[in-house]
């Protein structure tokens, strides 16, 4: 597994992981926006129809963002965590732990980092948190830690969620990726964020726009 840093080449996806809620929301939103934009520049052409169609294409980019933008891809060495605005490349020899609530995180050390667009709905992560608290008052023998992960480990076997699959997937690609860094024999990489430019660019733009017709 190598990377091409320092390349011309950029290094193909390993692993993409999609969404796991928002995307009909998300689709349905933009193909709203995008026939009220129509609508508006073919039968309203008043100062009204260009407010309602920024408002369209606005409320469009907000509907990205927030949606359908957030997820997961890794590549050889680095996982990108995309969020609405703001990118974050962690490299996968630097996971300690790979979680799953309300939102996928990774830790590196004491820090979390996560992703909005996958994660478990508010009443499974509850479900999973008692679930949790329950094994651990039930007893910490060596016995009872093995019979739990036997039974989660059948569970899974039969009906593994999306959850599931990405969190032991990641969990594959961190390890292999740990002992690939261990034969390079060198110290781990750092976690960086990159804004989205674009994406706050046409925010920015949009939102000005609509607030500047409502002015006019």
């Amino acid at each position: 597994m190598t990377d091409v840093a320092g390349s011309s080449a950029k290094p193909q996806p390993v692993e993409r992981f999609k969404p796991t809620s928002g995307q009909i929301v998300g689709y349905l939103g933009l193909a709203l926006a995008v026939f009220t934009v129509g609508y508006v520049a073919v039968d309203v052409h008043t100062v009204t129809g260009v407010r309602v169609g920024l408002g369209a294409v606005f409320f469009a980019v907000v509907v990205w963002v927030t949606q359908l933008r957030p997820r997961a891809t890794v590549y050889p060495r680095h996982v990108v965590l995309r969020n609405a605005v703001r990118d974050t490349h962690v490299p996968l020899e630097a996971v300690d732990e790979v979680s799953m609530g309300q939102v996928l995180s990774l830790w590196v050390g004491d820090t979390r980092y996560s992703c909005i667009g996958i994660g478990q709905s508010m009443r499974a992560d509850v479900k999973a948190r008692k679930r949790s608290s329950l094994d651990g008052s039930v007893g910490t023998s060596r016995w009872s830690e093995l019979a739990q992960k036997a039974e989660r480990a059948n569970l899974d076997e039969r009906a593994m969620t999306y959850q599931t699959f990405v969190v032991t997937r990641l969990e594959e690609l961190v390890e292999a990726a740990k002992r690939e860094h261990a034969r390079e024999d060198t110290e781990p990489g750092t976690p960086r964020h990159v804004v989205a430019w674009p994406e706050v660019t046409v925010l920015a733009v949009s939102g000005l726009a609509f607030v500047v017709s409502l002015l006019v």
